[in-house]
């Protein structure tokens, strides 16, 4: 069996540190607020939610990304930040589902209005991490 060389050793550790630094296709990320994707991503859902709301909305909330899903939890909004209460439940509520394929985002589910957690099935109907949702 060869030694490894002081040479080979810090070829080994500098490829480790740097995998370290690569972000996983496990890991979940926030989606910030104002970036590219978070627009994007709110205007495939923007004609569903504005139908129902009856009105011009905007999104409050978290998106979080997780490899080739992303998920938004929060309300719809004024553009002056005031409630906008839907449905049965008088909520603003508001869960998004989106898929990523090939190289197009797709929404797959979008709900507003609900006043219990109506999401939890969604992982398994879709395939995605649960942890994508906090389940």
């Amino acid at each position: 069996m060869k030694s490894i060389t002081l040479r080979s050793l810090v070829i080994l550790l500098l490829a480790a540190a740097t995998l370290s630094l690569v972000p996983s296709a496990s890991a979940q990320e926030e989606v910030a607020k104002g970036s590219k994707l978070r627009k994007e991503l709110f205007e495939l859902a923007r004609p569903d939610i504005e139908a129902v709301a009856g009105r011009a909305v905007l999104f409050n909330g978290s998106m979080k990304r997780l490899g080739n899903w992303a998920f938004f939890s929060g309300n719809i909004v004024t553009a002056d930040g005031g409630p906008i209460r839907v449905g049965p439940g008088e909520s603003g509520d508001t869960a998004l589902l989106w898929s990523l394929k090939n190289g197009v985002w797709f929404l797959m589910e979008a709900e507003v209005g609900f006043t219990d957690v109506i999401y939890l099935d969604w992982s398994q109907k879709h395939g995605f991490p649960g942890k994508l949702t906090g389940n």
